[in-house]
């Protein structure tokens, strides 16, 4: 991918699955990256591991509930090289529970990582490239950010909630020189969701709404988020890119009809 060689990627929650692939695709292009994560194995590890294959990277310590943390890590990773060029919010959880069993505690959990989360990620990294005049944010958001299936009220709301903040800083910081965009994965194998695709029902069910026919794989959603945070998608700004094998188009007719 041209334009991202030396460029400093910060990724929020990239010690594990999706964000683990974005940190290693952009660090692979010769982005010099920034992993944040709540645990230290995985931030520590995933740093390592890029450094080891050839790349420039660090790992440090990121709770996205925690205001001061983010203050903290953004401004510790904008201090190991002078900018940032690119963040991507990849942090989040999920809580599956009928609508009317969801508790207040579960409801906050989700909101606190996934929305609450991004708005103060995404406000710190902006402050930052609004004073250096330029800059990309990728918010990873999700197929629940269009459509509806049950027993994920919470999450839904979250990810519909990240979609259109984004929407929003794309259209109050164009003039800064920032370009702000998501990425909505599908049906994507990763090491946390491996028990799911052991299930023949789930599977069989997934597969038969997916034009394409067959689950995603990590790196093709790192692969749109390296599109979007480099100079060749310059004049792309407040879109999102659903990396779903064609499962919205699909989902949307099964609606429809």
């Amino acid at each position: 991918m041209r334009g991202l060689h030396n460029q400093v990627a910060v990724i929020a929650g990239g010690g594990r699955g999706i964000g683990k692939a974005i940190a290693e695709k952009l660090s692979g292009y010769g982005s010099k990256v920034i992993v944040g994560s709540r645990t230290e194995e995985q931030y520590l590890g995933t740093a390592e591991q890029l450094r080891q294959a050839g790349g420039d990277a660090q790992g440090l310590p990121l709770d996205v509930q925690d205001q001061d943390s983010i203050r903290q890590f953004m401004q510790r990773a904008f201090e190991l090289h002078g900018r940032i060029d690119s963040f991507v919010y990849c942090a989040g959880i999920n809580r599956r529970l009928p609508a009317e069993q969801y508790t207040v505690e579960a409801w906050d959990e989700v909101m606190g990582v996934n929305l609450r989360g991004g708005f103060m990620s995404c406000q710190e990294a902006g402050k930052r490239m609004i004073e250096q005049g330029s800059g990309s944010i990728v918010t990873i958001t999700s197929m629940m950010s269009h459509v509806g299936t049950p027993n994920q009220s919470a999450y839904a709301a979250t990810k519909g909630g990240i979609l259109q903040y984004s929407k929003v800083l794309a259209v109050e910081w164009a003039k800064y020189g920032i370009r702000v965009n998501s990425v909505s994965p599908g049906y994507i194998q990763t090491d946390l969701n491996a028990h799911n695709f052991k299930n023949k029902s789930f599977t069989d069910a997934v597969l038969s709404k997916t034009p394409m026919g067959r689950f995603g794989g990590t790196d093709e959603v790192a692969q749109a988020v390296c599109f979007l945070a480099s100079p060749e998608a310059s004049y792309i700004t407040g879109i999102c890119i659903p990396v779903d094998g064609g499962f919205l188009a699909g989902h949307q007719n099964i609606v429809m009809q």
